[in-house]
């Protein structure tokens, strides 16, 4: 007879603590370790050695492959036991050796949204927030205090500076070194100095959005990035657009702290040319 769909099913080489909170239809694999306080969502399913700290809230419907480990303690010399904690969202996928560590600072997150995944040897630091549908490829890292925008997408073995932002659905090229935020809708690659490429004119035409949207997109960065105008002029200029996505751009990059990301001046010409389709 086949098992209910609500079974959960642990192990028995697994050592999940009395304290833990295990939802239905739960799979925690062979040599897991589930720490008292960590709570585990409804169909999550724990491959071979996984650990899960007792500071962690794992969504529904979220997976995580041998290795990973969730909750451990922030590389942060500022850290003396406080306790913090990761929040995930549902639907994340964790691959092979993921570690994602709690915050420092007492009663401080490290937050990951909703579909969020997570390739072989991905690592995010204390106190990050990554939003929904953002993808870290193998080797990509995150510094303390980083934030990756929804559906941003960084490539292998690229890195995220502390406190830097990558805006929304921005595509970071592989072994990028993000030092300043890197704005959305946006590829940038490169390193010391990541620069501004292009619009992601691919990612946003898979995300929806219309030849008007992309446009408007286009040209708003070709004016932070192509124009005389200082990025603080362009943006202070795009802010007084009708258009939402125009001014994401423009308020994303007016209240960055530790500055924008510089451009590319060659391809003027490729950067204001009219949208395919």
């Amino acid at each position: 007879m086949a098992a209910p769909t609500n079974e959960t099913r642990i192990h028995p080489t697994a050592v999940v603590d009395a304290g833990a909170e295990i939802g239905r239809a739960v799979s925690i694999g062979p040599y897991c370790v589930v720490d008292a306080g960590a709570v585990i969502g409804d169909g999550c399913t724990l491959d071979a050695q996984v650990r899960v700290h007792g500071c962690v809230t794992l969504g529904e419907l979220t997976s995580v492959r041998a290795g990973t480990v969730l909750g451990g303690e922030p590389q942060d010399v500022k850290y003396s036991g406080e306790p913090s904690r990761v929040v995930i969202g549902a639907r994340c996928r964790f691959h092979e050796h993921v570690t994602v560590h709690r915050g420092t600072g007492a009663g401080t997150e490290t937050v990951l949204g909703d579909d969020v995944m997570l390739m072989a040897g991905a690592h995010v630091g204390h106190n990050c927030r990554v939003d929904d549908g953002a993808v870290l490829v193998n080797g990509a890292m995150l510094g303390g205090h980083a934030h990756i925008g929804a559906k941003a997408f960084l490539s292998g073995g690229s890195g995220v500076h502390q406190f830097c932002r990558v805006g929304r659905l921005t595509l970071v090229g592989g072994q990028a070194a993000v030092i300043k935020d890197a704005p959305p809708f946006s590829i940038v690659s490169g390193s010391y100095p990541v620069l501004w490429r292009a619009p992601n004119t691919i990612g946003l035409r898979r995300a929806g959005f219309t030849s008007e949207q992309r446009t408007a997109i286009r040209h708003a960065l070709a004016r932070l990035f192509r124009s005389r105008l200082s990025t603080a002029e362009a943006a202070a200029e795009l802010a007084r657009s009708d258009d939402p996505q125009v001014v994401e751009i423009a308020r994303f990059v007016l209240e960055s702290k530790r500055g924008v990301c510089g451009g590319v001046r060659a391809g003027r010409a490729a950067a204001e040319s009219s949208d395919d389709s």
